[in-house]
Parts: structure tokens; sequence; C-alpha cells
């Protein structure tokens, strides 16, 4: 039904888009074409969206992608050519058509001069010739999406956005939104993310790394994505740096509106599960009364747990953004605002899976079937305020407020198989739950930046920021149910029943992690010798705290075997720990204070430009958990120093081609949560911390050929090779006859890999397309269990050598791209494969749990109305492509264990399906 709504909406438009042709007469040898380029006289790139106009007429151009016009069918005689695009001057030029011809024109960008402050408007920053032009004249390895390719991309999240870079991939929400991003094979715990150049904390409980799915994309100028770090930048980041560049005080009035609505697939074939969120309890009662506090059945509610179905849920999206100038130029502001509420879901098998004592093969202990329904509530709010005080001073503030409630209902099927212990193929009880979690993060950002020119040739900038990030997960609750027997006196079965489960938990998580910060650079420029060179020396501070809020209380039935009635409100349950969980290991303090200093210099020597230098980075980090003073770990605290040198040359052969080679050293440090002594059950496994956790270090290498045949198009083809000690995964662990997932340090891993990255534009098409190609090697041991000689169970340890947990082989994406500029007409159709990848890593020889490759594909259409209109269609997932993962087979596995499933060479493990999703909306422009 979805696919028909979108499909008849992409043809309307694109069929409407022919009843407005440009004038066209008939063929005679009186008429003539004028054709041409229209570019920026200083910077040589062409302006996508300039008018061409013969006064007077009905004669026009509009330039397409790569900056080019024709207009045809003009007859011969004198006119007035007039040329426009917005912050540029206008070009009027007298002409004689007589024959054929072409114009090569250069455009100057608006000035003006207000008192000693000559005010000049910049080329735009947002279109993706800005964007070529930044990574052609970059000195490190970094490729740049703009506001122009993001707005007409098929994604409304920063997630999504950036698996378009090249060698980028997404790890995914258990509802299919991107949400990490996994740089050059490097798990998302080896890159850390910026808001305009300075870094913020995470609102993720667990982690440092930040959800990118968190920020809505159209608050954004364009997005940075630096692969090879320089000593001015922070040093932690093995994989790469993302940095969201939010909107600028544009040099002119803007106002710009857009709100659309749509639906998913999945709510079209089945009913989205929901509750109250206004019912659930924020805060604990130990949070609310103190530690002393003891509770009692009537400080909690049940009224949460009421579930019901929704048909079809509407998603909403609303955007604005205003700004101007004042003080006749002087003072920039501008205000930008977004709003998304949308529903999404997957529906998904899970095998729970163990290993035979027997062979060390993976046999099926448990099938789950979940239905996940989730409603999303984005919003984010930025403000930008500049201040030119005169040519040689300019003063900045920023402030951004991002939020992204998550409001979860999960129905949950779980059957026990009891297959591979020599029982043979069956099933075992069967339990139903339903789960409501609701998940509140934050984000709040102010920065107070100055750019200063001191005398000549001597520049300083600054920055003081204050970050503050925030995550809330109030009243955690799930109810089971599990089937049963009724007997009589004499035990003979009268009838099967569904029995409430006994226990009942109610958990509440909290965690806040606030950053104090300051940066300060100095830079000098010096030319001797034909030689232009830029000395910079600066550093930072960072004062880090986070605190960890836990509170988990149980319940147990009363009385304990209650049969299951149909509706939450007919069962009762006494409370078995009244005053929570205040000594568990998950309330807890930390903090990080992090000094970082370097020296660097640039040099322009012919056609070679250098950038090298040092960073050094003084980490002191600790921590005080609430856990029982016996418990080993509870406190601890870690000083080191990190010397991080680096490197890159860029030789210019030619005009258009570049080459370049880097190194550098960099860093990882393990999450603060990690270090924790913790114990707690999620969603597949029960997790534990490890604080004994060391940092990871990394040596980086880098070369990369780049030929750009204009100024959109370009090939680019890259190597890398990077040697990682200690590196940090998330593995499954044996402790006693439990299995936990835990983060361990795994000695020393390699990672390589090949990047090859083409855009090619044909006036109204265009092709953007990457591949790349990784490899990464780690050794560790694992367990191998097996029957001696003398029929007695046994386990040894080996070696296996495996990829980096998240790094998938083979990367690839194409996007095709039409534009038709009078039409005012544009189509995108992207493509994205990801190879497979380790996503858990076994304590057992050959059962890591691998994700299949996949395919996903995405269409979007815009068409203009008038001067100020667009409708867009975004269709996402077309092909409604899975997250399928499986453990690879050994040759001994017996296919009887699993007779029902077609397993091919692997056993399959989890298969997550969520539909197609679309959206239709209109925007405004002024």
């Amino acid at each position: 039904m979805i696919g028909k709504i979108f499909g008849v909406s992409l043809l309307f438009l694109i069929s409407i888009s022919t009843l407005f042709p440009n004038p066209v007469q008939s063929e005679s040898s009186e008429l003539l074409t004028l054709r041409g380029i229209i570019y920026d006289k200083s910077t040589s790139e062409p302006l996508t969206g300039a008018t061409i106009v013969l006064k007077g007429t009905s004669y026009y151009g509009v330039t397409g992608l790569d900056g080019t016009f024709i207009i045809r069918n003009v007859p011969r005689g004198e006119y007035e050519m007039n040329v426009s695009f917005i912050s540029y001057e206008p070009f009027i030029q007298n002409l004689e058509v007589s024959e054929n011809t072409s114009f090569d024109i250069g455009l100057t960008t608006v000035s003006f001069t207000l008192g000693t402050v000559e005010v000049v408007t910049t080329r735009l920053a947002n279109t993706e010739a800005s964007a070529r032009a930044t990574e052609r004249n970059a000195l490190n390895v970094m490729s740049v999406i703009s506001a122009r390719e993001i707005e007409f991309s098929p994604d409304v999240t920063v997630a999504n956005v950036v698996q378009r870079v090249s060698g980028v991939s997404l790890e995914r929400s258990s509802s299919g939104d991107g949400q990490h991003a996994i740089v050059r094979g490097m798990d998302k715990r080896y890159n850390y993310t910026l808001v305009n150049g300075i870094k913020i904390p995470s609102p993720d409980p667990k982690n440092r790394y930040v959800p990118l799915d968190i920020f809505p994309s159209e608050l954004l100028d364009r997005l940075e994505v630096t692969k090879a770090l320089t000593p001015s930048m922070e040093g932690d980041a093995i994989g790469g740096v993302m940095d969201m560049k939010m909107k600028d005080a544009p040099d002119r009035f803007l106002l710009s509106f857009n709100a659309g609505t749509g639906y998913s697939q999945l709510f079209l074939d089945r009913d989205f599960l929901t509750f109250d969120r206004n019912l659930t309890a924020l805060k604990s009662p130990r949070r609310i009364n103190g530690t002393a506090y003891r509770a009692t059945i009537d400080d909690f509610s049940i009224d949460n747990l009421d579930f019901e179905g929704v048909r079809a849920p509407l998603n909403q999206t609303y955007g604005l953004a205003i700004g101007d100038r004042f003080l006749g130029g002087k003072m920039g502001v501008i205000l930008a605002g977004s709003y998304h509420n949308t529903y999404r879901g997957a529906n998904s098998l899970f095998f729970e899976t163990d290993v035979d004592r027997n062979t060390n093969n993976p046999f099926y202990d448990e099938v789950q079937i979940r239905s996940i329904s989730t409603q999303q509530q984005r919003s984010g709010v930025h403000s930008k305020l500049d201040y030119r005080i005169n040519n040689r001073h300019k003063i900045d503030l920023y402030n951004a407020f991002i939020t992204l409630t998550d409001i979860q209902a999960r129905h949950r099927i779980d059957t026990n198989l009891r297959i591979g212990r020599g029982q043979g193929p069956g099933t075992g009880r069967i339990s139903e739950r339903d789960r409501a979690m609701m998940r509140t993060q934050q984000i709040f950002n102010t920065t107070l930046q100055g750019n200063h020119e001191i005398i000549n040739g001597l520049g300083a900038n600054w920055s003081a920021v204050y970050s503050r990030a925030t995550n809330e997960e109030p009243d955690l609750v799930e109810v089971i149910r599990r089937s049963g027997t009724s007997r009589n006196p004499d035990g003979e079965i009268i009838k099967e029943i569904d029995l409430l489960d006994r226990d009942l938990n109610r958990r509440w998580v909290n965690n806040s992690d606030q950053d104090l910060a300051g940066y300060v650079n100095l830079v000098y420029t010096h030319s001797f010798a034909n030689i232009e060179a830029e000395y910079s020396a600066g550093g930072m501070y960072r004062h880090k705290e986070r605190t960890n809020f836990y509170d988990n209380y149980l319940f147990r039935a009363s009385p304990i075997y209650q049969e299951w009635l149909g509706n939450i409100f007919d069962h009762s349950w006494n409370l078995f720990n009244t005053q929570g969980t205040p000594t568990d290991p998950l309330n807890y303090e930390s903090y990080e204070n992090v000094l970082a200093y370097y020296a660097q210099i640039k040099a322009d020597i012919s056609d070679f430009q250098l950038l090298g230098g040092v960073r050094i980075e003084e980490t002191d980090f600790g921590w005080t958990s609430n856990a029982p003073p016996q418990t080993p770990g509870r406190i601890g605290s870690i000083k080191y120093q990190d010397i991080l040198p680096s490197i890159h040359l860029k030789y210019m052969p030619w005009r258009n081609t570049n080459v370049r080679t880097s190194y550098f050293r960099s860093l990882s440090r393990p999450n603060f949560y990690e270090v924790i002594p913790y114990e707690i059950n999620e969603d597949d496994y029960r997790e534990r911390g490890n604080p004994f956790l060391q940092r990871t270090t990394a040596d980086n290498f880098d070369v990369r050929f780049e030929y750009f045949p204009s100024q959109l198009d370009q090939i680019l083809v890259g190597a890398f090779y990077k040697v990682i000690d200690d590196p940090i995964e998330s593995a499954l662990q044996i402790s006693g006859q439990a299995i936990f997932l835990q983060p361990n340090n795994f000695g020393t891993a390699n990672n390589m890999g090949v990047e090859v990255d083409v855009t090619k534009y044909f006036r109204s098409f265009g092709v953007r397309a990457f591949y790349n190609f990784t490899d990464s090697r780690i050794t560790t041991t694992k367990i191998f269990r097996f029957r001696d000689d003398n029929g007695q169970l046994t386990s040894r340890e080996e070696l296996q050598t495996r990829p980096l947990q998240g790094q998938s082989r083979h990367i690839s994406n194409v996007s095709l791209l039409y534009k038709d500029q009078k039409n005012k007409l544009d189509v995108q159709l992207a493509m994205v494969y990801t190879g497979r990848r380790i996503i858990s890593v076994s304590p057992y020889l050959d059962n890591d749990i691998w994700q299949r490759g996949f395919t996903q594909l995405d269409l979007s259409v815009e068409k203009g109305f008038g001067k100020h209109f667009r409708v867009f269609v975004k269709v996402n997932n077309l092909l409604n492509t899975p997250m399928r993962a499986d453990i690879l087979l050994p040759n001994t596995f017996n296919p009887e264990q699993a007779p029902y499933i077609d397993l091919g060479e692997n056993l399959p493990v989890r298969e997550d399906f969520y539909k197609i999703n679309g959206s239709i909306g209109l925007k405004y422009n002024l």
C-alpha cells in the first residue's frame, strides 16, 4: 500500500514538471544556441542554479550541476544578457547573436564598506562545489557533504547522512535507523563527534561516542569527516572524526520552513503497540525521597503497563530557519529549529544459542519472536550570533539544544527449544513478555569564540565551552507470562494455563556528562625564500564530570502462582527490596581531566604542501562506585601521557592533481561505564564491566591520489594501514556456569584498506560512487569443547584470527542524480551495500555471530513551484532489506538440530524486518 502511495506521488511530481517547459520555437536557420559556464571568479568553482536571462525576451537558462547552461532557438539580433546568483554581483553584458556562441562568465561576491569594516559575502559554504573545494584544498584526508547534498538526500538524521561518505558504514538501532558510524572498519568507539569544531559529551549511558541519530540533518550547513588527524585536533580517534558544521548566519535575510508527513509500512501491516508515557514515573522513590527511604507498593503505579494497539500512526516533521545581518552587516544572527515525531519498528526473530559440550558446535536453546514499536520525538534548536568588530576582530556565540525521546513497546514470545542435548527436536515452555521503555537523551552546548589579528602575520583564536549531555530511562519494566498447567489434588492435569511470572523488575537509569573546556591557538604566518610558512601552537583543557544513577526494584507476585487473567490490573505483588539498589556498582561518579598542547607548521614549497607537528595529551581519569567496599575495582584512577606526532605531505604535480601521504599516532580511551565493576541484564546477554581496561593506541598511515577533471568531478584512490595496540572489544566471557558480555583488551590488531571515490556530472545528470575494501586481523584465545579419548568432557584454548568487530570487507555506495534546473526537479536514487561483519564475539572457537551483507535502496524527489515552494518525497528501504545474522557452520554440524530451517552454510541467529518508510512534504525558502 505505502509503495503505491509514494509511487503515485513520484509519478505526479515528474509528470507535472512537463507543464512548465522552456519556450521553444520551431527550428530555423535563423535560430542559434548560446551555451557556457558560470563560475565563482575567485575560486573557479562552478555555480549551480545561476540564472541567465536575455532581457526583454522569454529566453533564459539555468546552470546545471556542473555550472553549464544552454539556451536554444535564439533568433539573431542584439540582446542584453543578465546573469544573477544569490550573494554575487549581477553580471550584465550586451551581445550580438549572429552565430552559435559559448561564454565563460565569472561572478564576484558582493562586498561593501561600513566605516572601517569591509563586509565581504563569502562563497556559499553549503554547496557541493564548496564541499569539493574543501576536500581538494585540505592538507589532510577528509570528506565533506554539503547542506545541498544533505537536503536533497533521502536522509533525515545525521546518522543516515554519514553513510554517504566513503569508508563509512552504519550500526543501526533496534528499529532499523542508523545510529553510529563505523569509519574504515573501526568500531564506533574509535571515533568522536564535533559540533563546529568542538567536542561534545555523549548522552549515551555506557559510551563516550555520540549517537548520531539524535541530530536532525536539516540543522547542518555541512558534515566533515576527517580520516587523518593533525596536531591541532584532539587525538582520541583511530577511525575518524565527524564534525557537524551547523547553519551559519546568512549574508542577507533568510527564511525557510518545511513540513512533512508519512507512514511506516510496518504499521500498515500490524498495529503499533504503545502505552501512555505520561503515566510513567520519571524518578524512582529513592531518587525522590533519599537513600534511607523505604518504599511501599503504593509508591508504584501500574498504569503505564496497560498496552494498546494503534493502527498506522502518522509521522510528522517540521523545520524552521530565520536569519539576517544587522548594524549594516556587522552582526549576523541565525535561529533554526527542527521537530520530528516518527514511528518506527521491527518484526524480529532471535535464536539464542549455546555450544554443545561434545562437539563445540552451536545449537538452538531458545527462539524469541519480537514485535518492536518505537515512537521517536526528535527536536533541536540552534542559534548563532557573529559580530565583526572590525577587519581584525570577530566574536561568535553559538548555542544548541538537541533532544531525542524514544518511547518503545516490545512484545516478545519465547519458546524453549531444548535441542542439542541428546533430547532430539522439540519445544519446551513458552512465555510472553511485554516491555515498556522510555529514554530521553539531551545535549546542550554553548560556545563563545574569538578570532583576532594581533599584528600583521600574527593571529589568535580561542573558545570557551560549556556542554552537558543527559540520559533518562525511567521505569523500564517487563511483564512476563509463562505457560503452565492446572492440576487437581491427585496431580492430574486439568488444563493448560498462562501463569504470571513471579518476578517483576522496575528499573530507573539516569546519567549526566558535563564538560567545561577552553581552547587557545596562536598562528604566525611568514614568507621567506619563496616559502609560505604558517606556525601554530596551542592548547586545551577539559574538565569532565560524569554521574550515573541506577535503581532497580524487585516485586514478587502475591500469591506466587497467579493465572494470567488478561489484564495487569487484576494482579498483585509484594515489594521485595524497599530501598532500591543504592549499593549497586552502577551508582557511580567519575571525572576526567585532559590537558593537551601542540605545535605544528604548514609550509608551501613549490608544488609541495607540508603539515607536521606533535601533540601531547595528559589524561587523569578516576571513578568511585557505590559498590560494597570489598568489590574489586570499586574505586580507581588512571593517569597517562600520550605523545602523538603527525605529518602530512601533499604534492601537486599539476593544477588538478594531488598526491597525499600522511602518518599520525592516535588513541582511544575506555568508556566510563566499562571500567565500573557492574553486572546487568540487557536485551540479548548479561553484561559485566572490566575495571582493568587499558587505553588503545594506534599508528596510522595514509596515501591517496586525487584527480579533479573539473570543479565538481573527482577521482580519488587511496589506501590506509593501521597498527592497533590493545584494541577493546565486547566479547562473550565465561565465568563459572554463566556467560557475560564484557569489554576486554585483545593484544595487537592490524587494519588495512583501499578506497575509491568517483564523482561525475553530465549537465543535468550526476553519479557519485565509492567502493572500499577493508581487511583487519586480530588474534585472540578461544575455548574449544570436546570429549577426549577416554570419553571425558574437557576443553582447551586455541588461537583464532578474525576481523575486528564491526568491520565489513566490502562497502560501496552509488547515488544517481538528476537535476532539471528549469523545471525545478531533483531526483536522487541512492544505494548502499555493506558486507558481512562480526556483531558479537563468542568465547568459543568459530562461534562468532556475523551480520550478513545487505543492500539498501533509498529515493528522494523534489519539485519546485514558483520562486519559493518545493514539494518533496523521501522513501527509505525500498527493498525492505532486513538485518540477518548467523553463525558460520562447521562441517561437523548436525542439521537435525534445526530441522525446520533451511540452513545452507550458516546457522541463522537473528532476522529483523523494518519495511519501507516514506514521507511527503512542502518546503518554503525566501
